[in-house]
């Protein structure tokens, strides 16, 4: 027993360091990650051995996610990124299901929720120094992508830190300051990377959050706190309105850069429809993170896009990304997975509401909802932005054992 209690006091503080360097650093986030899963089985064959309990739903959806793309890697093989995309799908699935499957307290958890806020904040202090010193030609985390990427895990942490705010009663006055000044200082930071598509998923989450609590209180705090950041970002952005590194190119909110990254996301989804009505590869795709081979001259297509960058990366859209990538199959098990995770918010929102679990409930709605909005119009469901996303709904599925 007492090899377990310590067997899980050191997986806290790996998933801690993790969710620390995620957006920031590559080799730690692999070796954390790596650490954290090993610990982890350590500890579950500490206490149970080779038993294992029959699974249920959420985790067979979740092994479904892996599999496939794993299927789909080996049907196409070889692939230019080999097993890059498999390996993906691993790292954001095993995560999910460690947290599933860890008997983490509430208070556990919430331990892990702020060191992820904190990680965000130096993240958004290393990448603004990148910026600013000519490094990156757009504010984002070192390692979590773009821009574009960057904004939907900043998105997601933005909601955690609001579900801690609104569910946190047994606050100090000093955390809770701290929380409002980390949710002003993210705010400002997402609409100077003014992705809109994050953007928009934020407020989806804070409107359908707002209407469920129906508090006055928070209401109140909320279109203050939104209103400050509102300001500031307008002051940051009407004060450099262009890009510091390139000052002949406008940036932020400009109908510039709307009008190129609009033109350029029709273009993707019009190779994408394109490549799908040829009724090649739809059962298993092309194969996880293949998308780069798609030429869209031989589909007869011009593309300006493509011209200019020399290859795709995605469509421009999660779910037509997937199912190119990984075919009906990939498309399925991400559907069945996604409506798993919205038939668990739906049911036991009742249950969370004013009690212990409801940050977790509104964290696990941010990993849901702010990937899905943002990614109907921009990135694909990978990489750390992924992983974030299951780390909190995986915490969600956990804290509201109870309620099922």
């Amino acid at each position: 027993m007492t090899a377990s209690i310590n067997m899980k006091k050191l997986e806290l503080i790996l998933l801690g360091l993790l969710v620390f360097v995620l957006p920031s650093l590559e080799t730690p986030k692999i070796i954390f990650w790596a650490m954290y899963i090993l610990t982890f089985l350590i500890r579950r064959y500490i206490e149970h051995g080779f038993s294992f309990s029959k699974p249920d739903g959420i985790t067979f959806s979740v092994i479904a996610l892996f599999l496939v793309s794993l299927l789909s890697t080996f049907i196409n093989w070889p692939l230019e990124k080999n097993f890059s995309g498999s390996f993906d799908t691993l790292k954001y699935s095993a995560l999910f299901l460690c947290l599933y499957h860890g008997n983490y307290t509430s208070r556990q958890m919430k331990f892990v929720a702020q060191v992820m806020i904190l990680g965000v904040l130096a993240g958004l202090f290393f990448g603004l120094v990148e910026y600013s010193s000519g490094v990156t030609t757009a504010l984002s985390f070192h390692s979590a992508g773009g821009t574009t990427q960057s904004s939907i895990y900043l998105g997601m942490a933005i909601i955690t830190a609001f579900g801690l705010m609104t569910a946190d009663s047994d606050n100090t006055f000093l955390n809770a300051g701290i929380m409002y000044i980390s949710l002003f200082l993210m705010g400002v930071a997402m609409l100077y990377m003014g992705s809109r598509g994050a953007i928009l998923a934020i407020l989806i989450c804070y409107i359908l959050v707002l209407l469920l609590i129906r508090s006055r209180k928070i209401l109140l705090t909320s279109v203050a706190l939104i209103a400050a950041v509102v300001a500031s970002s307008y002051f940051l952005i009407h004060t450099y309105p262009t890009n510091i590194n390139k000052p002949d190119k406008r940036e932020r909110f400009s109908v510039e850069r709307f009008q190129k990254s609009d033109s350029e996301r029709l273009q993707n989804w019009q190779i994408a429809f394109k490549k799908l009505s040829t009724g090649n590869d739809l059962a298993w795709g092309i194969g996880p993170k293949n998308y780069s081979t798609i030429d869209p001259g031989e589909l007869g297509i011009e593309s300006a896009y493509y011209q200019r960058k020399g290859k795709l990366n995605h469509a421009h859209n999660l779910f037509l990304t997937q199912w190119i990538e990984q075919g009906l199959m990939g498309l399925a098990a991400m559907f069945v997975f996604f409506g798993l995770i919205i038939t668990r918010l739906k049911k036991c929102w009742p249950y969370c509401k004013g009690n212990k679990q409801q940050w977790a409930w509104v964290a696990g709605l941010g990993g849901l909802v702010v990937p899905v909005i943002a990614g109907f119009f921009n990135t694909p469901f990978y990489q750390e932005h992924a992983m974030l996303a299951m780390i909190l709904m995986g915490t969600m599925y956990a804290e509201t054992k109870k309620a099922t």
